[in-house]
C-alpha cells in the first residue's frame, strides 16, 4: 500500500550534497538537490527563470565590459556600459541614442552602405542603429558599426564579427528610414581596470574611484549630455579681488583685512588679496576732541556667484605692519561689496578657511583614493593605496570636494583618520547606516561615528574632535561592492567564496552576521563571486556572477528566514550584472559572452525579462538573447462589445471612436483585456467583427454583464499575420527556440538574420533555448528513529502541484523522464493553449531505488512554477 508524502516548499534552494544526510535540520525538507535555471519564488515554490532580451552588442576584442547602476530617482534610471576607454548608456530597455538622421538610399552588395544626408557627423568605429527602412526588413531594428564614411555614403560593418555586411539577397529600398548614433563618451579606464572601479552617487552626480586614476565625477544633464571630469579639490566659490582698506584718519596703527565670498551652495571661498592699512588711526583709542575712535572702510570687487561676504582682520600692530601670517579673526558678514570696521573685536574662534588638498599627490596627499561614500552630508574617500590603505578623509558637510580646515578647528572642517589595529585593515567599501559609516576592510568591519553610540542616538555627528572608529565583526570583505537590503549589509568575504550578511545587534551594540551561503557551499567552493546586483521587485533576488560564467540567484527575505540559492546557465558565459528600477520592477541587465557557430566569442548586453503573462503562454519569455516581434498598437481607445458570451467561438465588436480600422484587417488578430480575437469582418473604419480565440479575462468588477473596461492606447494591439521574423542577426547560424502565439516551434536555424515559420502567426518570441531542472532531496518522512533512509523505495505515482505551467516532464532520474500529459498538449498554430494551474498526476517508472528522488525538467521555451510534489511511495526492506 502506498502513502502520499508532500514537499510543500523549495524555499531553501539548492542544498549542498554534504547535507544529504542532514534530515535533522528543517531546511532539508524545503530544499532541492538540484535547482538549475529555476529560482526560489519567495511567494511559494520554484519557478523557471525568465529568459533574456538582446539589447545590443558591446565593443568586441578589447577585453571585459562592465555594467553599472545609475539611478538618479525612481523615474530616471540608466545602466552604464563601461568598456575599453568608452562609456555608453541604456535606459528603459533601449540604447540612449542621438537624434535621427534620414536615410536617402541603401546600397546592396557584399559590402552594404547607406546614404545619410548629414553623414559627416558619423565616423568609424561608432555604433549606429537603423530602422524604418521601407522594402528592406533585413536592415531594420539592427545595430551596425561605421566602417567608413565617404561623402554622404556610410559603409556598414557587423558589430559582432567586425566584418562586412552582405546584403546581396536583401529587399529593394522603397524609401524612408533613419540612422541614430549610440551616444558614447570617452573614459580613461582600460578594460583591464574595470573590475576595480567603485562608485558612490548623489542624485545626478556619480563619484568614480580607481587605484590607478584620480577620482572622477560623472554628471547627468540630459540623456545625451553627460560629463566625466576629474575631481577638483577645494571650494568652488570664487574669492573677491581688489580688496582695499581706507582709514578715516592717519595714526600710529597698522591693520590687515581679507574678504571671502559665500556662494549659493554655502561654500566659502579662499581669502581675497590682503588689504593692509598702515599708519592709520588706532581704533582702540577714543579721540578726546571728537569723542570717536575712527574707522576703516574695506571695499572689494564682487565675486562671481557670491551672495554674501565674510570680513576678517587681525590684532593691530603699533610696531610695524601686521605680518601676513598673523592669525585672522571674523568681524562681520555683508551682502554688499564694502564693510566698515569701527573697532569691532575680532572673533579668533572663527577664521577663514585654509585650503587643504589631502587627495592631491602634488601636495603630498594620497595618490588615488579607491573608495567613496556619502555620510552625514560629507563625501568620504578612503584607501589611498600604499601606506594609506586604511586611511579615510571626509569633506566639509554639504560641499563634496571641499576639504578645507580652520585655525582653530571648527566642527564643519574636513575630517580624516586611520583604522588602527594589530593588522592593516585595507578599506574596500563604505556603507552609511543609522549608527555610523560602516567600513568593510580585508580584516573586518569598522564603524565610523561621532562616538555617541547606539541606534537611538544615530551615532552622533562626525566632527574633527568627535571622530571614533570602532571595530565590529572580524571577518574581511573583498572588492565586490556590498548590497544593502533593508537593515542588512550583504558582502562577499575577503577570499571571494563565501557570502555573509551584517546587521546591527542592539543587545551586543555591534554589527555582526551570518554565513548565508553555507547551506549551498558547493556553489561557492573553488569559485569566486565577481559581481552581483539586487533586484528587489518582483522576486527579491540577488543575481551573482561567478568567475566561470555561471549566474547564481539568491532569494532573500530575512524576516521570513528565507535564503534560497540556485544556479543558472546559458549558451555562453555570464560576465557582468546590474539592476535599475524601471517602472514597477527592478530590471536586471547582464553581459554575456556568447559563442558564434564560427567559434568566435562575442559580447552581448541582454536584459532579463519580466515573468508576466498578460495574454497567457504567448507572453512567456523563456529564451535567451531573445527577440520579440513588435505589435501594432493604435493610438486610440478600444471598446469591446459582446455579441454573445465570453467564450471561444462567440463574436465581439471591436469599436474605436475615430477612424482606425481598414478592410485589409480581416484575418488580423486583436489582443485586449487578456483576451484574443480574430477579425472576421470589416464593418467600418470604426468597427470590426471578431471571433473570440481566447476569452477576455480583464472584466469590470462586479459587472453582472461581464463587460470589459475601455482599453487605453498601449494596452491593446491588432496585428497582421506573418511567417517570417527578422532582426535575428546576433543569432546567425544558431538553432533557436520559438514561441509562436503560445505554441512551441523547434529545430529552426537563423539564416540571413531571419527564420521562416511553418504557419502564419501574430506574436513571436525567438532566442536560444535553455533547460530548467528541479530535483528533490533524498526522500525522508521526518522520523529519525525509524528512518526510511537507506531503504529501497518505489514511487508508484506522482502528483505535481503547479501554477502557470506547461511543458513539464517528470521521472525518477533525469535519464528517465516522461511528459506530464496535461502539461504537454500538442500545439496547433494559432490556437493558444492556456498555462495550467492545477494538480497533475502521472504514473511513475515502477522501479525500486534508495534515494526516492523526483526529477522535473522543462525543455521547451515555456514557464513552470512547481508549488509542491506529492509522490505516492512504497517503502521496501521492512519486516513483515
Amino acid at each position: 500500500m502506498s502513502e502520499n508524502v508532500i514537499q510543500s516548499s523549495f524555499a531553501s534552494g539548492e542544498l549542498s550534497p554534504s547535507l544529504f544526510a542532514r534530515v535533522d535540520i528543517a531546511k532539508y525538507h524545503s530544499g532541492a538537490a538540484r535547482m538549475r535555471n529555476m529560482f526560489v519564488d519567495y511567494r511559494s515554490g520554484a519557478s523557471t527563470r525568465p529568459g533574456t532580451e538582446f539589447i545590443r552588442p558591446a565593443v568586441q576584442g578589447f577585453g571585459p565590459v562592465r555594467l553599472v547602476r545609475f539611478q538618479q530617482s525612481v523615474g530616471v534610471t540608466y545602466v552604464l556600459e563601461f568598456g575599453h576607454t568608452y562609456l555608453r548608456f541604456i535606459s528603459q530597455g533601449g540604447s540612449v541614442v542621438e537624434p535621427a538622421q534620414a536615410i536617402g538610399a541603401v546600397h546592396k552588395g557584399t559590402s552594404t552602405s547607406v546614404d545619410v544626408i548629414t553623414a559627416g557627423t558619423l565616423a568609424p568605429p561608432q555604433l549606429i542603429f537603423i530602422g524604418g527602412v521601407g522594402g528592406v526588413p533585413q536592415i531594420n531594428n539592427r545595430y551596425f558599426q561605421v566602417s567608413s564614411v565617404s561623402g554622404v555614403t556610410v559603409t556598414l560593418m557587423d558589430p559582432l564579427t567586425n566584418g562586412p555586411v552582405d546584403s546581396t539577397d536583401w529587399g529593394t529600398f522603397t524609401g524612408g528610414g533613419f540612422v541614430q548614433r549610440v551616444y558614447t563618451i570617452n573614459t580613461p579606464y582600460a578594460s583591464s581596470e574595470l573590475a576595480l572601479l567603485k562608485f558612490s552617487q548623489k542624485a545626478s552626480i556619480m563619484n568614480i574611484t580607481h587605484p590607478n586614476h584620480p577620482p572622477y565625477r560623472l554628471q547627468l544633464f540630459s540623456a545625451t549630455n553627460w560629463t566625466l571630469t576629474p575631481d577638483v579639490i577645494g571650494s568652488t566659490a570664487s574669492p573677491p579681488t581688489g580688496a582695499v582698506a581706507i582709514a578715516s584718519a592717519s595714526g600710529p596703527a597698522n591693520y590687515k583685512f581679507a574678504v571671502t565670498s559665500i556662494d549659493f551652495n554655502n561654500q566659502e571661498s579662499p581669502i581675497s588679496n590682503i588689504a593692509h592699512a598702515n599708519g592709520v588711526v588706532d581704533m582702540r583709542v577714543i579721540d578726546a576732541t571728537s569723542g570717536t575712535s575712527g574707522s576703516i572702510l574695506i571695499a572689494w570687487l564682487p565675486a562671481p556667484g557670491a551672495f554674501a561676504y565674510n570680513v576678517y582682520t587681525s590684532s593691530p600692530s603699533i610696531s610695524g605692519p601686521v605680518p601676513d601670517d598673523a592669525q585672522w579673526g571674523f568681524i562681520g558678514t555683508t551682502t554688499g561689496t564694502n564693510f566698515v570696521d569701527a573697532n569691532i573685536s575680532p572673533d579668533f574662534q572663527t577664521s577663514p578657511p585654509i585650503h587643504n588638498s589631502p587627495l592631491d599627490p602634488s601636495t603630498g596627499g594620497a595618490p588615488f583614493p579607491q573608495v567613496s561614500a556619502y555620510f552625514q552630508q560629507r563625501l568620504f574617500f578612503a584607501n589611498g593605496g600604499g601606506n594609506d590603505v586604511d586611511k579615510f578623509w571626509g569633506s566639509k558637510p554639504g560641499t563634496d570636494l571641499n576639504f578645507d580646515v580652520s585655525q582653530p578647528s571648527q566642527a564643519d572642517d574636513e575630517v580624516e583618520g586611520k583604522l588602527v589595529s594589530l593588522e592593516v585593515n585595507e578599506i574596500k567599501s563604505m556603507v552609511p547606516m543609522p549608527t555610523g559609516l560602516i567600513m568593510l576592510t580585508t580584516k573586518g568591519a569598522w564603524q565610523l561615528s561621532g562616538g555617541a553610540g547606539g541606534v537611538a542616538t544615530q551615532g552622533g555627528p562626525i566632527t574633527p574632535t568627535s571622530l571614533v572608529a570602532t571595530p565590529q565583526a572580524y571577518i574581511g570583505a573583498n572588492d565586490v561592492p556590498p548590497i544593502l537590503i533593508n537593515y542588512d549589509i550583504c558582502f562577499v568575504q575577503q577570499k571571494g567564496s563565501i557570502v555573509r550578511d551584517l546587521s546591527y545587534n542592539i543587545y551586543a551594540n555591534i554589527y555582526t552576521g551570518n554565513d548565508i551561503s553555507i547551506l549551498s557551499s558547493h556553489l561557492f567552493y573553488g569559485h569566486q563571486i565577481l559581481e552581483w546586483a539586487y533586484a528587489e521587485e518582483p522576486f527579491k533576488i540577488i543575481w551573482a556572477v561567478r568567475e566561470d560564467g555561471v549566474l547564481l540567484s539568491l532569494t532573500l527575505l530575512k524576516e521570513q528566514d528565507l535564503y534560497g540559492w540556485a544556479r543558472h546557465d546559458t549558451l555562453g558565459y555570464f560576465r557582468s550584472v546590474a539592476t535599475v528600477t524601471e517602472g514597477i520592477v527592478d530590471a536586471t541587465y547582464v553581459v554575456v559572452d556568447r559563442p558564434l557557430p564560427s567559434g568566435q566569442i562575442v559580447k552581448q548586453i541582454e536584459r532579463i525579462q519580466e515573468r508576466a503573462f498578460p495574454f497567457g503562454a504567448e507572453d512567456a519569455w523563456c529564451v535567451d538573447a531573445g527577440v520579440k516581434t513588435v505589435s501594432n498598437e493604435p493610438s486610440l481607445d478600444l471598446f469591446i462589445i459582446f455579441q454573445g458570451k465570453n467564450v471561444v467561438g462567440d463574436s465581439v465588436i471591436a469599436n474605436v471612436l475615430a477612424p482606425g480600422f481598414s478592410s485589409n484587417m480581416v484575418g488580423w488578430v486583436l489582443r485586449a483585456c487578456g483576451g484574443i480575437a480574430r477579425v472576421t469582418s470589416f464593418v467600418s473604419s470604426l468597427d470590426l467583427i471578431c471571433t473570440i480565440v481566447q476569452p477576455f479575462t480583464n472584466l469590470l468588477t462586479d459587472d453582472p454583464l461581464g463587460r470589459t473596461p475601455v482599453s487605453a492606447p498601449g494596452t491593446w494591439s491588432i496585428d497582421e499575420p506573418f511567417d517570417q521574423v527578422f532582426s535575428l542577426d546576433h543569432l546567425e547560424g544558431q538553432q533557436v527556440s520559438v514561441l509562436a502565439d503560445g505554441g512551441v516551434v523547434n529545430n529552426l536555424t537563423v539564416q540571413n538574420g531571419s527564420i521562416t515559420l511553418p504557419g502564419l502567426v501574430t506574436k513571436v518570441i525567438v532566442g536560444l533555448g535553455f533547460q530548467a531542472q528541479l530535483q528533490t532531496m533524498y526522500l525522508d518522512l521526518g522520523n529519525e528513529q525509524n528512518t526510511v533512509q537507506g531503504k529501497r523505495k518505489k514511487v508508484a505515482a506522482l502528483t505535481v502541484r503547479v501554477k502557470d505551467s506547461r511543458g513539464v516532464k517528470a521521472g525518477r532520474t533525469f535519464q528517465h523522464l516522461v511528459p506530464i500529459k496535461e502539461l504537454n498538449r500538442v500545439t496547433q498554430m494559432g490556437q493558444p493553449i492556456p498555462l495550467i494551474t492545477a494538480d497533475e498526476r502521472i504514473i511513475m517508472d515502477p522501479l525500486w531505488d534508495v534515494p526516492g528522488q523526483i526529477c522535473l525538467q522543462i525543455d521547451d521555451p515555456l514557464p513552470a512554477t512547481v508549488l509542491g510534489v506529492i509522490p505516492e511511495i512504497i517503502i521496501g526492506d521492512t519486516p513483515k
